[in-house]
């Protein structure tokens, strides 16, 4: 194959998308046939970074679509009237972001197989097929953990497609997919390499899975499967399909806390050390520094970059470029009524000032909305009920697609605060997540905690508020309130009682009626 056709039909398999949304049963046009391809490490590696590519591609993922439906679908605040099926609960299988997310999701599944297929019949050194497989597993299992997590049960396809194949899957059962996804990860734990570990002429560069990815990742599926499992049995509806998994609840928490402890225990990545520090984690010149375990990597590329600066921050705040803007806002509600305002995290966490060519807007003394000054006159007009985050600013986009700023799937405060419910769950005492939660306070120079008073129904709304405060705007959210049962009444609680709205029964949006239509399997 000429080389020069070679890699232009790489990057056609990158940011090529499709029209039908019944992805895996479709063949993969756009990529070169295998037996022609798969040659050579440069060619495995090249499949690999498609994989990669796919987590940022279109508008329906990690570039803008997933983090704004995720936060529109959770209590934190308001988003764009495009989601506004999500802020409601009432979510039909006609909604189009459902089927850009489905669509995306897919796609990364169906390149992430042709990767792991394919790679083992390459003659290369071992090491670093093996880590490659590690890599396109890992993506495999976070590709599947959002497919499961959001849609419950969906079609699971482990292998490529080939000419002849059946049309259509059913969809397997929520076990199945899980033990897929850990089977994934456990591959991926142990084949992956460290932060910065090389191997001859290769080094893992950042922003590649790690083996502390896996375990970190790991240890949250884990979590999910556990606190949704127990709350199923205590009668929350929307998790029922967790009851069909075989070991008791506490089981899970403990191989959570086994993972946690591999994770926190790497070598290559730390929390930070003190308040100023922490707020720099998030900064866009800071990217993939040793707090973030697994980032989507952003770029200042046009068509690379993503829209996180643009859709978490006001108009002409760190985005020079016009467009939209400031979609994503927290509610005055949500702040008073689920985290502790006086928080040092919270006040780095929000954007306290900024200016646009007419006005400048201040924080108000109870951190719910700005207060807006008339630059020519100096004049104090009202107040915005409305609060954004500064976690994505960045002031060198020039529109706005070209944030450098990534999106954090998990870093390693999120897995400090797994292992702290784990270990309170384990030994049915609150006073067990003492010593992990005050590590995190401690370092941003908040009060610690002790939880020895509480019961255990108590201490789950405090950890509510702990990873709200701690991950607040990290697509986190709308997860934990699922897991935790409590989606429909703390949804209700800030946003009001919408009649047909965020029933318990609500839990998993519908499976896109395009792939229902075209696929003869799924009722």
């Amino acid at each position: 194959m000429n080389k020069n056709l070679k890699y232009y039909l790489i990057i056609c398999l990158v940011i090529f998308t499709f029209n039908s949304c019944n992805i895996l049963d479709e063949e993969p046009f756009t990529q070169p046939s295998t037996e022609n391809f798969y040659q050579n490490e440069t060619d495995a590696l090249a499949a690999l970074t498609s994989v990669y590519a796919r987590l940022k591609s279109g508008n329906g993922y990690y570039k803008q679509g997933f983090t704004s439906t995720l936060f529109a679908s959770s209590d934190q605040g308001l988003s764009s009237y495009l989601f506004k099926e999500f802020k409601t609960g009432v979510v039909t299988s006609s909604n189009q972001s459902i089927n850009n997310l489905w669509k995306e999701l897919y796609l990364g599944v169906r390149d992430a197989n042709n990767v792991i297929a394919n790679v083992p019949k390459i003659n290369m050194d071992e090491k670093l097929k093996n880590r490659i497989l590690g890599e396109a597993k890992f993506l495999r299992a976070l590709n599947y953990f959002n497919l499961v997590r959001c849609f419950g049960e969906v079609p699971l396809r482990t292998n490529p497609v080939e000419s002849g194949d059946a049309q259509g899957l059913p969809v397997s059962s929520i076990v199945r997919i899980y033990e897929v996804i850990i089977e994934d990860l456990k591959f991926a734990s142990i084949h992956c390499w460290a932060r910065n570990e090389s191997n001859g002429n290769h080094t893992n560069n950042l922003g590649r899975a790690t083996n502390t990815s896996a375990h970190a990742l790991l240890a949250k599926v884990y979590t999910r499967i556990a606190s949704a499992k127990r709350t199923a049995i205590e009668g929350v509806v929307g998790n029922n399909l967790y009851l069909e998994f075989p070991e008791s609840y506490i089981n899970y928490y403990q191989y959570a806390k086994k993972e946690s402890d591999s994770a926190i225990n790497s070598i290559g990545f730390k929390l930070s050390n003190n308040l100023e520090e922490w707020g720099t984690i998030f900064d866009a010149n800071n990217g993939n520094n040793p707090e973030m375990i697994f980032d989507v990597q952003g770029s200042s590329l046009t068509g690379q970059g993503t829209a996180i600066s643009n859709l978490f921050s006001p108009r002409n705040a760190g985005l020079s470029g016009s467009g939209f803007g400031g979609t994503n806002k927290l509610k005055g509600k949500f702040i008073n009524n689920r985290i502790n305002k006086s928080d040092n995290r919270f006040k780095q966490s929000i954007i306290s000032k900024y200016e646009t060519s007419t006005r400048i807007f201040n924080v108000n003394p109870a951190y719910t909305g700005y207060i807006p000054t008339i630059k020519e006159t100096g004049k104090k007009v009202g107040t915005l009920w409305q609060i954004w985050t500064g976690k994505y600013i960045d002031t060198e986009a020039t529109t706005e697609y070209t944030s450098r700023q990534n999106w954090h799937i998990i870093r390693l405060a999120d897995v400090y605060l797994i292992r702290a419910e784990a270990n309170a769950e384990i030994n049915s005492d609150p006073s067990a997540a003492n010593n992990d939660i005050n590590i995190l306070r401690k370092r941003v120079e908040v009060s610690e905690i002790d939880y020895s008073s509480l019961t255990m129904n108590s201490f789950r709304k405090e950890l509510l508020k702990e990873r709200a405060v701690e991950l607040y705007m990290e697509g986190h959210r709308f997860f934990d309130i699922t897991r935790f049962g409590v989606y429909d009444e703390y949804c209700k609680s800030i946003y009001g009682n919408v009649e047909g709205a965020r029933q318990p029964e609500d839990y998993f949006w519908p499976i896109p009626l395009i792939e229902v239509s075209t696929n003869s399997e799924i009722d």
